[in-house]
Protein backbone atom coordinates (compact mmCIF):
# COMPACT_ATOMS: atom_id res chain seq x y z
CA UNK A 1 0.00 0.00 0.00
CA UNK A 2 2.03 3.41 -1.01
CA UNK A 3 2.72 5.69 2.43
CA UNK A 4 1.44 8.30 0.37
CA UNK A 5 -2.04 7.29 0.32
CA UNK A 6 -1.74 5.93 3.83
CA UNK A 7 -0.46 9.01 5.14
CA UNK A 8 -3.61 10.73 3.50
CA UNK A 9 -6.66 8.88 4.86
CA UNK A 10 -4.33 8.80 8.14
CA UNK A 11 -4.82 12.77 8.50
CA UNK A 12 -8.27 12.47 6.66
CA UNK A 13 -9.69 10.42 9.90
CA UNK A 14 -7.85 12.70 12.49
CA UNK A 15 -9.41 15.43 10.99
CA UNK A 16 -12.84 13.98 10.91
CA UNK A 17 -12.28 12.58 14.23
CA UNK A 18 -12.09 16.71 15.32
CA UNK A 19 -14.77 17.86 13.37
CA UNK A 20 -17.17 15.20 14.74
CA UNK A 21 -16.08 16.01 18.49
CA UNK A 22 -16.94 19.76 17.69
CA UNK A 23 -20.00 19.05 15.77
CA UNK A 24 -21.73 16.24 17.85
CA UNK A 25 -22.26 13.72 14.72
CA UNK A 26 -20.81 11.17 13.65
CA UNK A 27 -20.43 8.45 10.57
CA UNK A 28 -24.27 7.18 12.04
CA UNK A 29 -25.99 9.95 11.87
CA UNK A 30 -24.82 10.33 8.50
CA UNK A 31 -25.41 7.37 7.28
CA UNK A 32 -29.14 6.98 9.02
CA UNK A 33 -29.77 10.42 7.48
CA UNK A 34 -33.50 11.62 8.75
CA UNK A 35 -34.99 8.20 9.55
CA UNK A 36 -37.75 8.70 12.33
CA UNK A 37 -35.32 5.41 14.24
CA UNK A 38 -33.47 3.02 13.50
CA UNK A 39 -34.84 -0.51 12.00
CA UNK A 40 -33.07 -3.99 12.38
CA UNK A 41 -32.26 -5.55 9.19
CA UNK A 42 -32.84 -1.88 6.88
CA UNK A 43 -30.37 -1.11 4.36
CA UNK A 44 -28.88 2.66 5.27
CA UNK A 45 -29.00 4.93 3.11
CA UNK A 46 -32.08 3.17 1.58
CA UNK A 47 -31.74 1.41 -2.05
CA UNK A 48 -28.04 1.05 -0.77
CA UNK A 49 -25.00 3.67 -2.30
CA UNK A 50 -23.00 2.85 -5.09
CA UNK A 51 -21.01 4.45 -7.23
CA UNK A 52 -22.54 4.21 -10.25
CA UNK A 53 -19.30 4.50 -12.32
CA UNK A 54 -16.61 1.94 -10.51
CA UNK A 55 -19.66 -0.26 -9.89
CA UNK A 56 -18.40 -0.42 -5.82
CA UNK A 57 -21.64 -0.15 -3.20
CA UNK A 58 -22.39 -0.37 0.68
CA UNK A 59 -24.89 0.00 2.93
CA UNK A 60 -25.16 -0.36 7.02
CA UNK A 61 -27.48 -2.39 8.88
CA UNK A 62 -27.94 -4.45 11.99
CA UNK A 63 -29.11 -7.42 12.93
CA UNK A 64 -31.44 -8.52 16.17
CA UNK A 65 -29.40 -6.97 19.40
CA UNK A 66 -29.12 -10.72 20.29
CA UNK A 67 -27.62 -11.83 17.29
CA UNK A 68 -25.08 -8.78 17.44
CA UNK A 69 -21.12 -8.63 18.34
CA UNK A 70 -20.47 -7.40 21.59
CA UNK A 71 -20.52 -3.85 21.64
CA UNK A 72 -21.22 -3.80 18.32
CA UNK A 73 -23.95 -1.26 16.62
CA UNK A 74 -23.99 -2.18 12.87
CA UNK A 75 -21.92 -3.01 10.55
CA UNK A 76 -21.20 -1.85 6.53
CA UNK A 77 -20.97 -4.25 3.75
CA UNK A 78 -18.55 -3.19 0.99
CA UNK A 79 -19.22 -4.87 -3.16
CA UNK A 80 -17.52 -4.72 -5.92
CA UNK A 81 -19.28 -5.00 -9.42
CA UNK A 82 -19.44 -8.49 -10.85
CA UNK A 83 -16.78 -9.18 -12.90
CA UNK A 84 -18.55 -10.35 -17.06
CA UNK A 85 -21.79 -10.95 -15.48
CA UNK A 86 -24.14 -13.56 -17.26
CA UNK A 87 -27.48 -13.11 -16.54
CA UNK A 88 -27.66 -16.09 -13.88
CA UNK A 89 -25.39 -14.71 -11.44
CA UNK A 90 -25.55 -12.26 -8.90
CA UNK A 91 -24.60 -8.96 -9.52
CA UNK A 92 -21.76 -8.13 -6.63
CA UNK A 93 -19.10 -9.13 -4.83
CA UNK A 94 -18.39 -8.81 -1.30
CA UNK A 95 -15.16 -7.51 -0.71
CA UNK A 96 -15.59 -7.22 3.90
CA UNK A 97 -17.90 -6.16 6.32
CA UNK A 98 -16.75 -3.52 8.97
CA UNK A 99 -18.70 -3.38 12.69
CA UNK A 100 -19.03 0.04 14.26
CA UNK A 101 -19.91 0.64 18.17
CA UNK A 102 -22.49 3.39 19.16
CA UNK A 103 -19.90 6.22 18.70
CA UNK A 104 -19.51 5.09 15.02
CA UNK A 105 -16.02 3.63 15.99
CA UNK A 106 -14.58 0.54 13.97
CA UNK A 107 -14.33 -2.94 16.27
CA UNK A 108 -14.18 -5.63 13.63
CA UNK A 109 -13.47 -6.59 10.06
CA UNK A 110 -14.87 -9.76 8.89
CA UNK A 111 -15.65 -11.76 5.64
CA UNK A 112 -18.95 -13.67 5.00
CA UNK A 113 -19.86 -16.77 3.61
CA UNK A 114 -22.02 -16.56 -0.01
CA UNK A 115 -25.01 -17.30 0.93
CA UNK A 116 -24.99 -14.44 3.28
CA UNK A 117 -25.21 -11.50 1.02
CA UNK A 118 -26.18 -13.87 -2.21
CA UNK A 119 -22.76 -12.37 -3.57
CA UNK A 120 -20.93 -13.57 -6.89
CA UNK A 121 -17.95 -15.42 -5.16
CA UNK A 122 -14.79 -14.70 -6.39
CA UNK A 123 -11.51 -16.04 -4.51
CA UNK A 124 -9.29 -13.90 -2.41
CA UNK A 125 -7.02 -13.03 -4.90
CA UNK A 126 -9.37 -11.36 -6.96
CA UNK A 127 -11.16 -9.78 -3.61
CA UNK A 128 -7.97 -8.19 -3.04
CA UNK A 129 -7.31 -6.57 -6.06
CA UNK A 130 -10.88 -5.15 -6.53
CA UNK A 131 -9.99 -4.06 -2.94
CA UNK A 132 -7.02 -2.20 -3.93
CA UNK A 133 -9.31 -0.11 -6.62
CA UNK A 134 -11.92 0.69 -4.44
CA UNK A 135 -13.92 4.15 -5.66
CA UNK A 136 -16.95 5.23 -3.53
CA UNK A 137 -15.84 8.72 -4.57
CA UNK A 138 -19.14 9.21 -6.67
CA UNK A 139 -21.10 7.50 -3.80
CA UNK A 140 -23.64 9.06 -1.32
CA UNK A 141 -23.69 9.96 1.87
CA UNK A 142 -19.75 11.49 0.42
CA UNK A 143 -18.55 11.93 3.69
CA UNK A 144 -19.35 8.33 4.55
CA UNK A 145 -18.25 6.69 1.53
CA UNK A 146 -14.82 8.36 1.71
CA UNK A 147 -14.67 6.97 5.62
CA UNK A 148 -15.07 3.57 4.66
CA UNK A 149 -12.26 4.26 1.83
CA UNK A 150 -10.14 5.42 4.22
CA UNK A 151 -11.30 2.61 6.48
CA UNK A 152 -10.76 0.31 3.81
CA UNK A 153 -6.73 1.73 3.47
CA UNK A 154 -5.90 1.86 7.32
CA UNK A 155 -7.35 -1.40 8.07
CA UNK A 156 -5.94 -3.14 5.14
CA UNK A 157 -3.87 -5.62 6.90
CA UNK A 158 -6.36 -7.23 8.54
CA UNK A 159 -8.74 -7.37 5.73
CA UNK A 160 -5.92 -8.73 3.53
CA UNK A 161 -5.59 -11.67 6.33
CA UNK A 162 -9.58 -11.83 7.27
CA UNK A 163 -9.92 -12.63 3.14
CA UNK A 164 -7.33 -14.95 3.24
CA UNK A 165 -8.66 -16.70 6.18
CA UNK A 166 -12.15 -17.53 4.58
CA UNK A 167 -10.63 -18.78 1.71
CA UNK A 168 -8.50 -21.31 3.46
CA UNK A 169 -11.49 -22.59 5.94
CA UNK A 170 -13.36 -22.60 2.68
CA UNK A 171 -11.01 -24.99 1.40
CA UNK A 172 -10.94 -27.03 4.38
CA UNK A 173 -14.35 -27.53 4.77
CA UNK A 174 -14.55 -28.39 0.94
CA UNK A 175 -12.56 -31.31 1.33
CA UNK A 176 -15.62 -32.76 2.87
CA UNK A 177 -18.39 -31.32 0.95
CA UNK A 178 -19.19 -29.75 -2.28
CA UNK A 179 -18.25 -25.92 -2.42
CA UNK A 180 -21.63 -25.14 -3.95
CA UNK A 181 -23.04 -26.44 -0.51
CA UNK A 182 -20.69 -25.39 1.50
CA UNK A 183 -20.86 -21.91 0.30
CA UNK A 184 -24.42 -21.94 1.10
CA UNK A 185 -24.10 -23.41 4.60
CA UNK A 186 -26.44 -21.70 6.68
CA UNK A 187 -24.72 -22.75 9.85
CA UNK A 188 -21.88 -21.00 8.42
CA UNK A 189 -22.34 -17.06 8.54
CA UNK A 190 -19.05 -15.63 9.47
CA UNK A 191 -16.22 -17.47 8.02
CA UNK A 192 -13.57 -15.20 9.54
CA UNK A 193 -12.90 -11.90 12.07
CA UNK A 194 -10.32 -9.45 13.22
CA UNK A 195 -10.88 -7.36 15.99
CA UNK A 196 -9.99 -3.44 15.52
CA UNK A 197 -9.56 -0.58 17.40
CA UNK A 198 -8.65 2.99 15.82
CA UNK A 199 -6.02 4.40 18.30
CA UNK A 200 -4.10 1.03 17.82
CA UNK A 201 -4.04 1.28 14.10
CA UNK A 202 -2.71 4.87 14.07
CA UNK A 203 -0.07 3.97 17.06
CA UNK A 204 1.32 1.42 14.23
CA UNK A 205 0.85 3.66 11.66
CA UNK A 206 2.59 5.90 13.50
CA UNK A 207 5.61 3.61 14.93
CA UNK A 208 6.45 2.78 11.18
CA UNK A 209 6.74 6.71 10.15
CA UNK A 210 3.39 7.69 8.49
CA UNK A 211 1.82 10.52 10.20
Amino acid sequence: MPRDALQQALLATLARLRADARSGRGVLSEVLGREAAFVEWRHYPSGDALDRRSGYRFYYHAHEAASRAAGEHGHFHVFAGTPARRDDQAAHVHLFGLSVDGRGLPTRVFATNRWVTAEHWQDARWTLRALRALDLSQARPRRVARWLQDMALLFSPQIDAVVRQRDLRIAERARCAPLQRVLEDRRSHIVSQCRIDLASQFDCLQASGIE
